[in-house]
């Protein structure tokens, strides 16, 4: 560099004086600004170098660390029974993720609105909140389309709305939401105890076949089996697992899944949600000759 300004200065010299009659302190004062350039140019380099960590240490920060991970998981597992927990949880993430460009984060919320939802008794209003919920699980996948979070509670805000909008509104939502769930699978097929391989089980147990929509037994077999063999104590997957099962003429294999439901304890905070499943399970066993078991969990 040292050298690219002193040619600088010879060829000023040059172009000025003709190089060899310039004056002594025409020459000092020339050599002078080069030094004066030269460390000008030396001291935007250091700023650069110390600048650009600062920068770097900016892009880390996270609103989804262990601490607030874990407050989230309090306000789920508890949603049914502390109603003021999840929404302060609701209020606090909100506030925190609301210029978030962190997609998992976003998820989250979308995943907290989804449990605010399930406790709403009005058809419409919970509606609405299952459209919220997909809303924000848009804005994380807007983020990044790959987010497994954001595309597994997108499908089941999905799912929820297609109970609660009639059957028209339901065969159009299928289609998106099988494709949300194929692509959790092929992500992360653990995420939420297998939820995709449960969900898809269930879908293509439930739906019609060719040609009023695409249900297959065949399909909801592999996933629910594949679901099984991941979480294998999962209570809502041996519930929907035992109910396919029957359907199929696996009696015998249906029966073990529901007992085992059955004889599972629920927790309080779990009782409203797996409700549905001990009813499930409870109807194949009533269907398969009774129960043995004089009391079931905690019911």
């Amino acid at each position: 560099m040292a050298g690219i300004y002193r040619r600088m200065i010879v060829n000023q010299e040059n172009s000025l004086v003709g190089g060899k009659n310039m004056s002594a302190f025409m020459k000092l004062n020339m050599w002078r600004l080069e030094q004066k350039i030269m460390l000008f140019t030396y001291r935007i380099i250091a700023v650069a170098c110390l600048t650009a960590p600062a920068f770097a240490q900016n892009v880390s920060v996270t609103a989804l660390t262990t601490e607030n991970q874990q407050k989230i998981e309090l306000a789920v597992w508890k949603y049914a029974i502390d109603t003021p927990l999840l929404l302060n949880t609701i209020d606090w993430f909100r506030d925190l993720t609301r210029n978030s460009r962190e997609s998992a984060a976003v998820a989250e919320l979308s995943r907290l609105e989804f449990m605010r939802a399930q406790l709403e008794l009005d058809k419409n209003r919970r509606i609405q909140l299952f459209e919220n919920c997909i809303a924000i699980a848009n804005q994380s996948l807007a983020l990044n389309a790959n987010d497994v979070r954001g595309l597994f509670w997108k499908a089941a805000a999905m799912g929820k709305m297609a109970e609660d909008s009639g059957i028209v509104h339901a065969l159009r939502m299928i289609g998106p939401m099988e494709n949300l769930l194929l692509k959790v699978v092929s992500l992360d097929e653990k995420y939420e105890n297998a939820g995709a391989h449960r969900a898809l089980g269930r879908i293509y147990h439930k739906l019609p076949g060719f040609p009023i929509s695409f249900g297959s037994n065949q399909k909801a077999l592999m996933h629910m089996k594949r679901a099984h063999e991941l979480f294998p104590r999962d209570v809502i997957t041996r519930a929907f697992y035992a109910e396919l099962l029957y359907d199929v003429g696996r009696k015998e294999e249906a029966r073990k899944h529901a007992d085992f439901v059955l004889a599972t304890p629920i927790a309080d905070e779990d009782a409203l949600e797996f409700s549905e499943y001990v009813d499930i399970a409870l109807d194949v066993i009533k269907k398969t000759g009774g129960s043995e078991f004089n009391r079931v969990g905690n019911y």
